[in-house]
């Protein structure tokens, strides 16, 4: 969600939550699938592109084509897909009787892919898009289409193939006493979750893999989570962009759900939703349709949260960053059995000596690889984050970023009995390290 604070200036505030990008899939038949490459073929401003297994191959049979605007910042592209190995690829049955059985990989379909912000005609390559966006897109979506093809039909017969959720975060903006680039460090040392892994880039001059420059990507089956520095994004992509400057102190933190896991979430969803709602927003929300739509649903606010929560608390955890000083008073400072707190004490140097949660797992074995996933657990519990702010940079304190980009948005906050217990001993710790 973006904000603005009022006074004078009314300024646009960067940080915000939500998703930035999302794609919609629509099955077509063969004659329509081939009808509709001839309509975007027949616009004069639209170019179609073949994309082939091996692009330098040009007599091999394309597997789709992308059509894209010639003039930039429309907001909207599709894929024409022919391909009918999509099945295989996603390891699913396509007999309908089959309980791996889905709906979505046919051999033909149409997917668009849209910048909710760009498509509204708002030049904003950095703030997150919301549910609110949703109506203004559809009615835009639904010109756009008609304009290039019946077979397009309208948004509201399309489904959610892939959402990219994402939280942008400003430190100087939520004034949190340090650089974007030194969070981003700070970040790269997190957390490695189940069934993820880093992802690698081939280095041209050390003709090796190796981990993304200014961004901690990490890769599942069906989902990408990635960390990264806006700006460097957007001058390498968007170099024209008007918010290139403004993007200099940005960092994003986004989770890209693929088709496999929209699907398994929409299966839930309405579950999922309910749990978190009242009843009159039940009420609400069933009113406007949200509750029988899996595409609003996915997109909708509450999700957007849910989603970005969960994964930043597995990936940068739950804690504050304090110095490897005061991690350690803090620990002390709970009185907990002595195994227990020679056991986090004991992590807390495992995370320095080795460069991060990551790299530290990595290294151990047996019980002290347990003792160590279990620590990460009771760390949450307090609000330390493990990895620890170097002592040369001369500061004793870094919040946790969505710590505080709710303190920006709220300016009073109930907290809970644990979270106000750590506050005033982190007051305490501040004044006595």
């Amino acid at each position: 969600m973006m904000h603005y604070r009022q006074g004078k200036e009314n300024r646009r505030i960067l940080s915000s939550l939500g998703f930035h990008t999302f794609t919609i899939f629509l099955r077509l038949t063969e004659t329509e699938a081939r009808q509709l490459y001839r309509d975007f073929r027949n616009c004069s401003n639209i170019d179609v592109v073949p994309i082939r297994k091996d692009n330098k191959n040009t007599n091999d049979i394309p597997k789709g084509y992308i059509a894209k605007y010639r003039e930039n910042g429309v907001g909207v592209s599709w894929y024409i897909r022919f391909s009918s190995e999509v099945a295989n690829y996603m390891h699913m049955s396509v007999n309908h009787l089959s309980k791996n059985y889905m709906k979505e990989p046919t051999p033909y379909s149409v997917r668009a892919t849209i910048n909710p912000k760009i498509f509204n005609g708002m030049n904003d390559y950095l703030s997150a898009a919301n549910f609110d966006s949703l109506e203004q897109v559809e009615e835009n979506y639904n010109i756009k289409v008609a304009e290039i093809s019946p077979i397009l039909s309208k948004f509201e017969h399309y489904r959610l193939n892939r959402t990219d959720y994402c939280f942008n975060f400003n430190p100087t903006e939520l004034n949190m006493g340090c650089s974007a680039k030194q969070l981003l460090t700070l970040i790269m040392r997190g957390h490695v979750p189940r069934h993820f892994t880093l992802a690698m880039k081939y280095c041209e001059k050390s003709k090796r893999l190796k981990p993304y420059k200014d961004d901690f990507r990490l890769k599942s089956k069906s989902m990408t989570i990635s960390c990264y520095w806006k700006y460097a994004q957007l001058h390498e992509k968007f170099p024209d962009c008007t918010d290139l400057a403004q993007s200099h102190d940005v960092i994003r933190f986004e989770v890209k759900c693929e088709y496999p896991k929209m699907y398994a979430l929409s299966k839930n969803i309405k579950e999922v939703l309910r749990a978190d709602l009242s009843t009159e927003d039940i009420l609400s929300n069933f009113a406007q349709g949200i509750d029988v739509n899996p595409t609003k649903n996915l997109l909708s606010d509450i999700f957007a949260e849910r989603i970005i929560y969960k994964y930043f608390n597995k990936v940068i955890r739950k804690g504050d960053y304090l110095t490897l000083d005061g991690a350690r008073w803090m620990v002390q400072s709970h009185n907990f059995r002595r195994d227990k707190e020679e056991r986090l004490l004991r992590v807390l140097d495992w995370v320095k000596e080795y460069g991060g949660i990551a790299k530290a797992q990595s290294k151990l074995y047996g019980s002290d690889l347990s003792d160590f996933k279990r620590s990460l657990k009771d760390f949450d519990a307090i609000y330390v984050n493990p990895v620890t702010i170097p002592r040369r940079w001369g500061l004793k304190h870094i919040p946790n970023p969505l710590k505080a980009y709710n303190n920006s948005i709220y300016e009073e906050q109930i907290l809970h009995v644990s979270r106000h217990l750590y506050e005033k001993r982190l007051s305490e710790c501040l004044t006595t390290i």
